[in-house]
């Protein structure tokens, strides 16, 4: 007992020091997981396999899943919500159908089996796109549409899953019924999602103790993955949206006390969870491939690159369908997208595939009615497992292709210059009108520190920032300098969300600044 656990935490240490090391270069973190999961795995002393990988792996990707809907923007996501659902659903479902046809039609294969495995490797996944996403510098619009689709597209993955393992296991399901399970996962999970993201941010807004709130909210994506499952809902899309929810919520009230703190630390519990999760599918390669017959290994040798070519195809026709629709529409509103083929190309590559993949395939069932074995089980596991590495692979040429396309990043300094002389121009008018009705009442404000908080301003108006830390680290005895240096920052606050809303300021100037802001009121000493 205490030998597997010192293996274990032996184990995770190695795991995060590597992790650690590949994000200090800016590299990125899935495949050197994937491989150091695999020599562990077949290390003689290195810890065996968890016996029920399908439970770890849903205790790792239910808060993953909400780590990242959470870092995501529901603004930017309703502003490219048409070609996210059309990617989220349409292409899952129409590369389902593709690969089991395919499958079928190449291998001598049942045609619910295949099915499944179409299921299992249709959706790209959140982690994966995440990581491409941060590392290469792409336009915003494009990074909005594919981490949209990969935090969407797992319910739909998931749902057909389900519909083909029911067809493989009682023999046949109508296209009614396939229907209605697609129709009531998608319903449930984002009602369910909504309730849950309501109630927590209520808990949040209105709990005194943040340290509490915040453990409640660690724990939260596990019951709310487990209740819309329960109810025949897709639990992940039910913690997508419950995280949106309580993103959206935070992100848009200046006064949210939590939002530093619940930030800091699903950032960590996210990186940590990110590398257990590729390192599991690495350490279950071995597993699978050892009880794999020289028979389904040829199977499997087969069976890769039908379904790579057949997803890759699928998706770049159901793209390239996408941009003629589009483009049709953008003719009539006289709307002109200079790079639309160019990024659409990046869109179709870009298509990791990742641990959804992976606990999907865990979830085949072991028998069927008759009680014999699931039909090609192992089968279906070594193809996804190479599917989800040779998929990363593909992924590393994300970078080359988009410069070689000229397909580049969003040139945010002018926009960033113009929203930074718009919050100190904020908090200068919040300093005046708060001198103006000090000396309306009779209770005049000191000079000095009026210029001190003025000539803060004005140095960043120059362009010289203002350090989160410059106020703390000089002696402030004063307690008017402290309540107006606060609301000015709140001043600041309110004028950043009223430019996100108003004027559609994307999340990706406004929440590096919002967190800037909440580190000056911390600075500040800031009370709830």
């Amino acid at each position: 007992m205490l030998d597997d656990l010192f293996a274990y935490a032996l184990t995770a240490v190695i795991v995060l020091g590597l992790a650690a090391f590949m994000r200090q270069r800016g590299w990125g973190i899935a495949l050197p997981l994937i491989a150091l999961g695999v020599v562990v795995g077949l290390a003689p002393f290195g810890p065996a396999a968890p016996p029920e990988p399908e439970v770890i792996l849903i205790l790792l990707l239910a808060p993953l899943v909400f780590g990242e809907a959470l870092s995501s923007s529901y603004l930017d996501l309703r502003r490219v919500s048409r070609p996210v659902l059309a990617l989220a659903i349409g292409l899952v479902l129409t590369a389902t159908l593709a690969v089991g046809g395919v499958v079928s039609v190449f291998v001598a294969m049942p045609l619910a089996v295949a099915f499944a495995l179409g299921a299992i490797v249709s959706p790209t996944d959140a982690v994966a796109v995440s990581t491409i996403a941060k590392r290469v510098a792409l336009p915003r619009r494009l990074v909005s549409i594919l981490e949209g689709e990969s935090l969407v597209n797992d319910g739909t993955g998931l749902t057909a899953l389900r519909v083909a393992v029911v067809a493989a296991v009682a023999g046949s399901v109508t296209m009614l019924d396939a229907a209605g399970m697609l129709a009531a996962a998608v319903g449930i999970g984002v009602l369910i999602g909504a309730l849950a993201g309501w109630g927590m941010s209520t808990v949040l807004r209105r709990s005194r103790d943040l340290v509490a709130a915040n453990s409640l909210i660690v724990v939260a994506p596990f019951l709310i993955y487990v209740v819309a499952e329960e109810f025949e809902g897709s639990g992940i899309l039910a913690v997508v949206v419950a995280a949106l929810w309580l993103a959206n919520t935070q992100h848009a009230d200046p006064g949210w006390s939590g939002r530093l703190a619940g930030t800091t630390v699903w950032r960590h519990v996210t990186f940590i969870l990110q590398t257990f999760a590729f390192c599991l599918i690495g350490l279950e390669i071995p597993e699978v491939f050892g009880r794999l017959g020289s028979d389904e290994v040829a199977l499997v040798l087969v069976l890769v690159p039908v379904v790579l070519v057949t997803l890759v195809g699928t998706r770049f026709l159901f793209v390239g369908l996408m941009v003629v629709i589009e483009r049709s529409r953008d003719r009539r509103r006289g709307v002109v997208r200079d790079q639309a083929v160019r990024q659409a190309v990046v869109i179709a590559w870009a298509g990791a595939r990742g641990p959804v993949s992976g606990l999907a395939a865990f979830s085949l069932p072991l028998v069927i009615a008759s009680g014999e074995p699931f039909p090609y089980r192992d089968v279906l596991l070594a193809t996804t497992f190479a599917i989800i590495v040779i998929s990363l692979l593909l992924t590393l040429s994300v970078a080359p292709l988009a410069r070689a396309l000229g397909v580049r990043g969003d040139d945010d300094a002018a926009l960033a210059r113009t929203v930074d002389s718009a919050l100190a121009r904020a908090a200068l008018e919040r300093l005046d009108a708060a001198v103006s009705e000090a000396d309306t009442g009779g209770e005049r404000i000191s000079p000095e520190v009026v210029d001190r908080l003025r000539s803060n301003c004005e140095e960043r108006l120059d362009r010289s920032a203002l350090q989160a830390d410059e106020l703390a680290e000089r002696p402030v005895n004063s307690v008017a300098l402290l309540q107006l240096a606060r609301a000015m920052v709140r001043a600041e606050q309110e004028e950043l969300l009223r430019m996100r809303d108003e004027d559609g300021l994307p999340d990706a100037i406004v929440r590096p600044r919002l967190r800037d802001l909440d580190l000056r009121l911390e600075a500040l000493g800031t009370e709830r």
